[in-house]
C-alpha cells in the first residue's frame, strides 16, 4: 500500500492500515449486514409488513454481495 493511499497520520495516532476506499467498502458492508439483521428481525415479527421486510433484506443481501466481491478483489491485490 502506498503512503498516499493510507489515511493521514494525525496527532492522535498512526494511520489506518487500510486505504480510504477499502475502509469505505468495509463500512458500507457493515451497514448492509446490520440492515439485513434488522429487516429479518422485523419480518419475524409477522404482520402485514413481513413480506416488505423480507424483500428489503434480500435487496440488502444483494448489495452486500456486490460490496464483498469488490472488497475481496481489493484485498487480493
Amino acid at each position: 500500500m502506498q503512503d498516499t493511499q493510507a489515511r493521514t497520520i494525525t496527532e492522535a495516532g498512526p494511520a489506518s492500515p487500510v486505504d480510504d476506499a477499502t475502509y469505505d467498502l468495509l463500512q458500507a458492508l457493515t451497514s448492509k449486514l446490520e440492515a439485513i439483521e434488522a429487516y429479518r428481525m422485523y419480518a419475524g415479527d409477522g404482520g402485514d409488513t413481513a413480506a416488505l421486510f423480507e424483500r428489503l433484506a434480500e435487496d440488502e443481501r444483494l448489495h452486500a454481495e456486490q460490496l464483498l466481491d469488490v472488497l475481496r478483489g481489493r484485498l487480493r491485490g
